[in-house]
């Protein structure tokens, strides 16, 4: 299956360098747009010949939404290679969760000059925020960036494990649970799905036993946060009835559509771990589970 193997190269990717770029899973504006094809979504489409641009004003800035909280390793600006590199010089880059203020949130870095096409890496040493922006505190200036790219640290140890589900319906195949994408722009190539059924379940193979401190689970955004009600998050080191009759370590009541919910599991130790929702005609849909814990305790 050519989506299996793309997914799990990408992982591999990322994993390599335990990061990984979430800006393109956000979305962007800015204060002003020139022209009409200069928008601030192409500082995230990765092809280096479309630039972002406001019109000359006060204070430009430009704003990426991540849609929930990450801990930011670094942000990186691409430079337009075609002219006006000087541009960018003065530009503050911001991380945290305000919205409404671009200049009240933390200053992870200011840019002093990025040659023409290069691209510059700026440190933000784990800032935490839902919002980065790129702003100029001057009178009479262009805001024009290229590319943005937005590093988080992988600390999940559910990532590039094995994963099964109980059915699959259509394309929402079990390793987009674990894709690092919560799935807000597209679900059906972002998140997991079974058939409808009975008892759906979905588990992920640690390889080794860990203690498990929280999982995280994040619902869909686009419809139906009610389906993910009453299942349950089960770890543990049987395979019987496909791990799903491991301890539990909570059930989730609801959770609001588009948002990761935290389950505290208190060190249960672990190779499996499994979410089923008991009952008739259920599906079990999850756009992103992350498994945080301790290890390696031993291997089975």
């Amino acid at each position: 299956n050519t989506k299996h193997h793309s997914v799990f190269l990408i992982l591999r990717l990322f994993l390599s360098s335990n990061e990984v770029n979430v800006a393109t899973w956000g979305t962007a504006v800015q204060s002003t747009t020139y022209g009409a094809s200069w928008y601030a979504q192409n500082a995230l489409d990765g092809l280096s010949y479309t630039f972002t641009h406001t019109t000359w004003q006060t204070d430009p800035w430009w704003k990426l939404d991540l849609m929930k909280t990450y801990s930011v390793n670094r942000v990186t600006i691409t430079n337009r290679y075609d002219c006006c590199e000087t541009r960018i010089n003065g530009a503050e880059i911001r991380v945290g969760n305000v919205s409404s203020d671009v200049t009240s949130n933390p200053l992870c870095a200011v840019v002093s000059t990025i040659p023409a096409g290069a691209t510059y890496s700026y440190s933000c040493h784990g800032m935490e925020g839902r919002y980065v922006t790129v702003n100029i505190p001057a009178a009479s200036m262009v805001l024009t960036l290229c590319e943005v790219g937005v590093y988080s640290p992988v600390g999940n140890l559910a990532t590039g494990r094995n994963v099964t589900q109980s059915s699959t319906i259509g394309s929402w195949i079990t390793e987009q649970a674990i894709d690092l994408d919560p799935g807000f722009k597209q679900p059906s190539s972002t998140c997991s799905s079974t058939n409808v059924q009975t008892n759906p379940w979905w588990s992920v193979d640690l390889s080794y036993i860990y203690r498990v401190s929280r999982v995280v689970i994040t619902n869909r955004l686009d419809c139906c946060p009610e389906r993910i009600n009453g299942a349950e998050i089960r770890i543990g080191n049987s395979l019987e009835n496909n791990g799903n009759n491991n301890p539990i370590c909570a059930v989730i009541s609801s959770i609001p559509a588009g948002v990761s919910s935290t389950y505290t599991c208190n060190d249960m130790e672990g190779r499996y771990v499994n979410l089923i929702i008991p009952g008739d005609s259920k599906y079990l849909t999850l756009c992103e589970v992350e498994v945080y814990g301790e290890g390696v305790i031993k291997q089975i």
